[in-house]
């Protein structure tokens, strides 16, 4: 800075050594760090309220769910051939609102039943589709039945099996649940109603990516 009679004074600031000060003196001058936070899809940031000491930026987690339940009282018969996929229509199909990683669980109910004196094996299988494609290593076997000698009166049996698993959906991906049989000779079925539930839903855990283990 230049003074009276030609002299030059220098002034160097004196810099707040408070842990909370952003200011630096470098050799170009003084220097404010700007910040720029960006949020995914389901976060929220709150900025600090003018005249905090420290600045504290807040980031949470904007959950969503979805789900596609049976809640009507019904049977859906299995009638194609061994471990041909058949959609389960009464359920509705569940569309992902929002992209990223979403904890998926599904439960079906699956009954099967052998006439009397019939020799013969029956079994339901159940898997969830992802636009069509089925999401391989997530089926389960909910019900099974055999009968090795031609003797004996009809049998009934049913049962509900469960999976829950993590992966990564684009928003607008649809989600299925389709069902197959193995066995021709007697009755496969998915069933629904107060008793149990046949249903499949969904979680959203984490923004775009994360990458589920």
């Amino acid at each position: 800075m230049a003074g009276a009679c030609g002299r030059t004074y220098r002034v160097d600031p004196t810099i707040d050594p408070a842990p909370c000060n952003a200011l630096t003196q470098t050799v170009t001058g003084l220097l404010v760090p700007g910040v720029e936070i960006e949020a995914d899809p389901g976060l929220t940031v709150t900025a600090p309220a003018p005249g905090d000491c420290p600045q504290t930026w807040t980031v949470g987690i904007d959950g969503s769910w979805a789900q596609g339940p049976w809640t009507g009282v019904g049977v859906h018969d299995l009638n194609g051939a061994d471990r041909v996929y058949e959609t389960i229509t009464e359920v509705a199909p569940m569309v992902i609102p929002r992209s990223g990683v979403w904890e998926v669980n599904y439960a079906v109910r699956g009954g099967v039943l052998l006439p009397a004196n019939l020799v013969a094996s029956e079994y339901v299988v159940a898997a969830l589709f992802e636009n069509g494609s089925l999401i391989v290593g997530e089926e389960v076997m909910v019900v099974g039945l055999s009968r090795g000698q031609a003797t004996g009166a009809a049998m009934q049996v049913q049962g509900t099996g469960a999976q829950a698993f993590l992966r990564f959906f684009n928003a607008g991906d649809q989600v299925t649940l389709r069902a197959y049989r193995i066995g021709q000779l007697a009755t496969a079925q998915v069933i629904s109603n107060g008793d149990g539930r046949t249903r499949i839903m969904a979680h959203w855990i984490g923004p775009t990516g994360d990458t589920p283990a």
